[in-house]
C-alpha cells in the first residue's frame, strides 16, 4: 500500500499510472483532511510508504513521528527511467483505495480492483460517448477535471482519457478566473466540477458557449441549470459516489423530459447498473436508493459493520439517497436520507428548497437544514450565502415571500416553508466542494 499526498498535476498522475501499473495499491491522501484524519486513514490504510509533495512535508514529519512503520518519500525524489516497461499488474488485483468524505463520521475505505476501477470508467465512457448526452466524449476532447485526484469523479478522467485518446490537462488548485483563462489558453472542451465550482466560474464570468460540462457531487440547482444554458454550456449531470463509482449519467438533456421533471433533475443508469428504491409500502414510490453493479467493492474495508449496513447480501448497495425511479426508467435523486428534515412525521426534502431558494438571483449558495422543535421534531431553515449585499429581514422577506408563491402554486407545501433565514458570509465546504451541513448543523445549533 502507497499513500500519496499531492495536488492536480502531471507527476502526480504519472505517478499513479506507475503505481498501479506495477501492482500497488494506491492511496490518494485528502489534502484537506485535518491532522488527526490523515494520520486516522493512514494507519487504516496499512501503507507502508507515504509518497508526499514538498508542500505537505509538515504532514511527512507528523507521519514520521507518529506512524514509525511508514516510510517517507517526497515526490521529487522520483526518478524517471527512460525504459518502457510492461504492466505486471492482472485484472483481479487491487488497485485503489478511497476514503468517504466522513461528513457523517470518521471515513470509511473502500478497495477496488484494477477491473472493477476500468469497467466503472468504461461505464461512464459509454454513456458520454456513444449516447446523445450533452457533456459527450471523444479523441477530439482536452479534459480538464477541477475534481482534486483523492475524489472518485477524477479517477473516471484519469482513466477515460488514455482510454479514448483524448488531451487531458490538470491545474493544481481551484482558481475560478485561473480556470477559465486555462480553458481558453488551451482550447478546453470539457470539464468535470461540482455545482458550488461550476456556480463560483459563473460568477467569475465563465460564458464559453459549447463548453462541455459533467457535474456531479450534489444536485443541480434549477438556478444553477438556468444560468448554463443562457451561456450555451451543455452540461450533463452524473450520479455516483466514492462507495459506488458510477451509477447513472444525464442523456439527451435537451430532447428528453420525464413528465413534468426539469431534464436535468434525471439521471439514466449506465451500462450494467441497477436500481431498486427501498420504499416503505406497496403503494409508496418514494423511498431510498438501492444500486448493484459489477464494480461495486465487497463492502467497506475492514469494517463488518458498516458493510453489513449497507451492502445486501444478494448485491445490491445502500445509497443512503432517498429518491425515485421516474416514467421513462431514469433516477430521481431527492436528498441525503440524513439531510431528510422530518417535520411531524413527515419528510420535507432539502433539497427541493434549496433548488427553489436558488432560483433567488441574490442567493450564490444556499443550504437547508433541519434544527430541533419541541412541537414538530425538526423545523426547516435556510442558510444563505449571498452574492451581494443584503440584510437578514430583507433576505428573509424574499425567500419566503417566493416559497409563498410556490406553495400557493401547488409546487411544494405549506409545512415545508422554512422557520428562518439566516445569512453567512462564508459557507462550509467540504474537500470535494459540497456544503458540509454536519459542520452546518453544528455551527447553527451553537449559536
Amino acid at each position: 500500500m502507497v499513500a500519496i499526498m499531492g495536488l492536480n498535476n502531471v507527476k502526480y498522475v504519472e505517478l499513479i499510472y506507475a503505481l498501479t501499473s506495477m501492482g500497488a495499491i494506491v492511496y490518494p491522501v485528502n489534502v484537506r483532511l485535518p491532522p488527526e484524519q490523515v494520520i486516522y486513514t493512514l494507519n487504516k490504510s496499512h501503507a507502508r510508504l507515504f509518497i508526499y509533495e514538498d508542500l505537505f512535508r509538515d504532514y511527512a514529519k507528523l507521519v514520521e513521528g507518529r506512524l514509525g512503520g511508514v516510510k517517507t518519500m517526497s515526490l521529487s525524489e522520483v526518478a524517471y527511467s527512460d525504459e518502457r516497461g510492461r504492466p505486471t499488474s492482472g485484472r483481479e488485483d487491487k488497485a485503489v483505495l478511497l476514503f468517504t468524505s466522513g461528513t457523517t463520521g470518521l471515513p470509511k475505505a473502500v478497495m477496488y480492483t484494477q477491473e472493477k476501477m476500468i469497467m466503472g470508467a468504461m461505464a461512464i465512457a459509454n454513456q458520454l460517448s456513444y449516447h446523445s448526452a450533452p457533456a459527450r466524449l471523444s479523441q477530439e476532447d482536452v479534459m480538464f477535471p477541477q475534481i482534486p485526484i483523492y475524489h472518485i469523479l477524477s479517477w473516471g478522467s484519469l482513466i477515460i482519457a488514455p482510454m479514448i485518446g483524448a488531451k487531458l490537462v490538470y491545474a493544481e488548485k481551484f482558481d475560478p478566473r485561473a480556470v477559465i483563462e486555462t480553458i481558453d489558453r488551451e482550447g478546453v472542451t470539457w470539464i468535470s466540477v461540482v455545482p458550488t465550482m461550476m456556480q463560483m466560474l459563473l460568477e467569475a464570468g465563465l460564458n464559453k458557449g459549447g463548453l462541455k460540462v459533467l457535474i456531479g457531487g450534489s444536485p443541480i440547482t434549477d438556478g444553477l441549470a438556468r444560468r448554463m444554458k443562457e451561456r450555451g454550456i451543455r452540461f450533463s449531470a452524473i450520479y455516483g459516489g466514492t462507495d459506488m463509482l458510477a451509477a447513472s449519467i444525464t442523456i439527451e438533456t435537451y430532447m428528453v423530459r420525464s413528465g413534468s421533471l426539469e431534464p436535468h433533475k434525471v439521471t439514466h443508469p449506465v451500462p450494467m447498473a441497477e436500481f431498486r428504491i427501498d420504499a416503505k409500502g406497496p403503494e409508496d414510490r418514494v423511498g431510498e436508493i438501492l444500486f448493484r453493479a459489477p464494480w461495486l467493492p465487497d463492502g467497506y474495508y475492514e469494517d463488518e459493520e458498516k458493510t453489513r449496513e449497507s451492502f445486501t447480501p444478494d448485491g445490491w448497495f445502500r445509497t443512503g439517497d432517498v429518491g425515485y425511479i421516474a416514467e421513462d426508467g431514469g433516477l430521481v435523486v431527492l436528498d441525503r436520507v440524513k439531510d431528510v428534515i422530518k417535520s411531524g412525521g413527515e419528510w420535507i426534502p432539502s433539497s427541493v428548497l434549496e433548488a427553489a431558494i436558488s432560483e433567488l438571483p441574490w442567493v450564490s449558495l444556499v443550504a437547508v437544514i433541519g434544527v430541533k422543535n419541541e412541537r414538530w421534531g425538526e423545523r426547516p431553515i435556510a442558510v444563505i450565502k449571498p452574492s451581494r449585499p443584503i440584510s437578514p429581514q430583507e433576505a428573509k422577506q424574499e425567500v419566503i415571500g417566493h416559497l409563498t408563491e410556490l406553495v400557493r402554486q401547488g409546487k411544494i407545501s405549506k409545512f415545508w416553508v422554512p422557520d428562518d433565514v439566516v445569512i453567512v458570509n462564508d459557507m462550509p465546504l467540504t474537500g470535494t466542494g459540497k456544503v458540509d451541513k454536519k459542520v452546518l448543523r453544528s455551527t447553527i445549533a451553537g449559536s
